[in-house]
């Protein structure tokens, strides 16, 4: 990870504000050079021209997340120059998350083998930071005002609760660091929270920089 930015991923189920969260930092984090990484779906142009989540083999999984590794290669190639860090709406721990998923859902063994593929494919960058917006299944459904339709996947309680289950593993491991916010808090308490979560880890590169 030397001579790159640190990277921040911002996670969470869908209508966490986790877009509007990033744009709000992007305009109080003074001081600090950010690049931002746009979501998935909106660097492909709208979740259509991403692969269907609902995989119905090991395969079909495994070749949904080349395709989206290389939307991760070509979202993340012409990050600006001279960044004190690099704020991402979503990872590649969405990738796994969502394996992690379909597994629970439907019994398929997909995680261990895109753990593989992941931790095997050099476009894979992997986060320092993880800021995890908490947001419970009910307010999911009140924010989304139409934005997935009736039976969408990403709106589902038990897709939700399984992407939450990852996310709680992942926060039990020494890396990345996570840190676990409330998304139904006002944004401005929550951009402050993330705020400081950002800056301590700029702080902690540049005390490992100078070791």
């Amino acid at each position: 990870m030397s001579g790159r930015p640190p990277l921040t991923a911002l996670e969470g189920p869908c209508c966490a504000g986790k877009t509007t969260l990033g744009h709000l930092l992007l305009r109080n984090l003074h001081g600090l050079t950010v690049a931002f990484v746009e979501c998935y779906a909106d660097h492909a142009g709208g979740g259509r021209f991403l692969p269907r989540q609902e995989a119905r083999s090991v395969a079909e999984r495994e070749q949904a997340l080349r395709e989206l590794l290389r939307v991760e290669e070509s979202r993340l190639a012409r990050l600006p120059s001279g960044s004190d860090v690099v704020l991402a709406d979503r990872s590649v721990h969405t990738l796994l998350a969502h394996s992690y998923a379909l597994e629970r859902m439907t019994g398929l063994g997909v995680f261990e083998p895109s753990v593989r593929l992941l931790r095997a494919s050099p476009p894979a960058v992997w986060p320092e930071l993880v800021i995890y917006l908490d947001l419970p299944q009910q307010a999911v459904e009140g924010r989304n005002n139409g934005k997935f339709p009736p039976g969408s996947i990403y709106t589902d309680p038990t897709f939700n609760a399984a992407i939450r289950s990852y996310f709680l593993r992942l926060a039990g491991q020494n890396a990345p660091r996570l840190a676990w916010l409330d998304a139904t808090l006002d944004l401005p308490e929550l951009a402050r929270l993330a705020e400081a979560q950002l800056r301590q880890l700029v702080r902690d590169r540049d005390v490992e920089g100078a070791v």
